[in-house]
């Protein structure tokens, strides 16, 4: 598809427009169809439902006894067979068995319609019978037509619907082959439209890709010839503002950077020539610059073989003007190093003069260290053994801080307990008073009983001869509420007693439960003296073990100072030596003052 031309591509698309416009017209037709012929299936459908309504209304009269089933059959079946709607509309009916029941053709009536079948084959009565007893539905058949050409067969779609009172399912059909021309004239109609909306689509098409392809072949020659550094050709279509615009413009654009390389690279040759003669003058000049560095080079090479050997008092001379600022700095720094040389020298006479001081020093500081060091370990011994015993009373404290808590949360759950005893033993007077409100409701029942029965025995007396059976009865009646009036009352006192110790009950659980809670509470305050307890144990313990391991820190301190003040009386006598050594080695320097410089040597040795 990628490698297409792009006049090949718009002739797909519109291809699959023409393909797709086509389609939409078949399908556009086919659901017309559709609705028209379900639109028929609705009239019929309609009809056989009015019939049904017909032979309903009869049956009511049935029912009603206005006339017998076989009457109301008769009148309905004739008023239905002369049913007629167009086009040449009529109903019919069937029994179970295929056989016809009403037909506006009487002949047809009673014939047996089982074994009729269509040209293929289909015993259609039968499949009618099927779907109407199904709920109802269509049946289609080929069956000839009343006026129709000599043997030919068209199609037939009926509707049927089964009316179960009577065992008869209702029917009605029209023949098809008008929707079928309907179709065809609606189908060519379409083609016809189709075709030309198809021609102009096509020459629209046409003219459309002819538009777009020529200005991008005049493109394409004209990237061509930019392609070949031709930048005097002028690019066409710069001037419109369609994407075929914007690629002459980006043409137009890559022919200005085209003749851009092209000067530059003219102006590049001409900066090379430039580059070339310049870097011959330079040449000259490093040679005449190497020479006067050579100069440089052996003058200061001759005044550091001076300084190596130790003479501070030598000077840099001319070096010409180029170097005025090296000699000048040299000479500087040489003096400032002889000036360093002679402070370094009267300083290590100062350093011989202290060096016995700090001997001396060193030496009894080592010594008091050391008895201060001893003096520490001792305490932090002492210190360890109180931590010790500290930590086992925080422990035992802790112990019982636990066991205490534990006693506490038994006693809140036996408290717990005791509210929920509390809270039944009140559910179960609650409920004992609702069975005596039920009993009393019985006892009521059971006294307006007797009451009734009492009347009634005064009303079966007045009946006399007729009445003693029911006056037997409303005895029977009376004895029966009184002896549910007796045990209501019986259940009543039982019920009131049984209050009377739930009431009891209550009381000495809330007892209990107040008892409880006071130990509780007992317990509650023991908890928190011994959970302070144990808390001032852990401080105490924690300060303690601050305080050794700080005591501990110290003595390690203090050995370490003691031996740091060894190491200092060592590097005394090490530092005297060095010393020494340096004014040694300061005398072989020759400096602007190099008398005192041998004096001091000999003074701080």
């Amino acid at each position: 598809m990628k490698n297409l031309t792009i006049s090949k591509q718009l002739l797909m698309l519109v291809a699959g427009f023409m393909l797709a416009l086509v389609a939409i017209s078949y399908f556009s037709v086919q659901s017309k169809m559709t609705s028209i012929t379900d639109e028929r299936y609705n009239m019929l459908r309609t009809q056989v439902e009015s019939s049904l309504s017909i032979m309903d209304a009869y049956n009511e009269r049935v029912k009603a006894g206005e006339l017998t089933l076989a009457e109301a059959k008769a009148e309905a079946f004739d008023v239905i067979s002369k049913i007629k709607y167009e086009p040449a509309g009529y109903l019919f009916g069937f029994n179970y068995q295929a056989v016809n029941v009403f037909h506006p053709t009487a002949s047809v009536v009673g014939r047996d319609f089982s074994e009729v079948k269509d040209e293929s084959g289909n015993t259609f009565i039968v499949d009618m019978v099927a779907t109407a007893r199904s709920g109802g539905g269509r049946t289609e058949y080929m069956w000839a037509k009343p006026g129709g050409e000599e043997g030919a067969l068209y199609l037939k779609g009926s509707y049927s619907m089964d009316y179960a009172p009577w065992g008869v399912i209702v029917g009605t059909g029209v023949y098809f082959d008008d929707l079928s021309a309907v179709f065809m004239t609606e189908l060519m109609t379409q083609l016809v439209l189709g075709a030309i909306v198809l021609a102009a689509l096509s020459l629209v098409a046409f003219f459309i890709i002819r538009s777009i392809t020529g200005p991008l072949n005049a493109i394409r020659d004209t990237l061509v010839e930019v392609s070949t550094d031709n930048v005097d050709i002028t690019v066409p279509f710069t001037e419109m503002n369609n994407e075929v615009g914007s690629m002459a413009q980006a043409t137009a654009a890559l022919q200005d950077k085209v003749r851009e390389r092209l000067a530059l690279s003219a102006q590049q040759e001409t900066q090379d020539e430039e580059l070339r003669a310049q870097r011959s003058s330079a040449a000259k000049v490093k040679e005449a610059e190497a020479a006067e560095q050579a100069q440089f080079v052996s003058a200061i090479g001759i005044l550091l073989e001076r300084l190596a050997e130790g003479d501070l008092t030598t000077r840099c001379d001319d070096l010409g003007e180029k170097y005025v600022d090296v000699k000048n700095n040299f000479n500087d720094a040489i003096s400032r190093l002889d000036s360093a040389m002679q402070n370094v020298s009267s300083k290590g006479f100062e350093i011989g003069e202290s060096k016995e001081q700090i001997k001396r020093a060193s030496g009894d500081l080592a010594q008091r260290t050391e008895l201060q060091a001893a003096s520490l370990e001792e305490t932090s011994a002492a210190i360890e053994e109180l931590s010790v015993t500290v930590k086992q009373t925080a422990d035992g404290a802790s112990d019982a801080a636990e066991r205490v808590s534990v006693v506490s949360e038994e006693t809140t759950r036996s408290d717990d307990i005791v509210k929920n005893a509390i809270a039944a033993m009140s559910e179960i007077e609650n409920s004992s008073d609702e069975i005596g409100k039920i009993i009393g409701v019985i006892d009521e029942i059971a006294f307006q009983t007797n009451l009734l029965a009492l009347n009634a025995g005064v009303e079966a007396a007045r009946a006399g001869e007729s009445g003693k059976g029911f006056a037997v009865v409303a005895q029977e009646v009376r004895e029966l509420a009184q002896r549910s009036a007796d045990a209501a009352k019986e259940i009543k006192e039982r019920i009131s007693q049984s209050s009377t110790q739930v009431k009891n009950g209550v009381e000495l659980v809330g007892q209990t439960g107040e008892a409880l809670a006071r130990i509780s509470e007992q317990i509650l305050s023991a908890s928190e003296i011994v959970t302070k307890i144990a808390g001032s144990a852990k401080e105490q313990d924690m300060t303690l073990a601050s305080i050794t391991s700080s005591v501990n820190q110290l003595d390690t301190q203090t050995q370490s100072n003691a031996a740091m003040a060894e190491q200092t009386t060592a590097s005394a006598e090490v530092l005297a030596q060095d010393t020494t050594e340096l004014l040694n080695l300061i005398e072989k320097f020759k400096t602007s003052q190099q008398g005192h410089v041998a004096n001091y040597a000999r003074a701080a040795a």
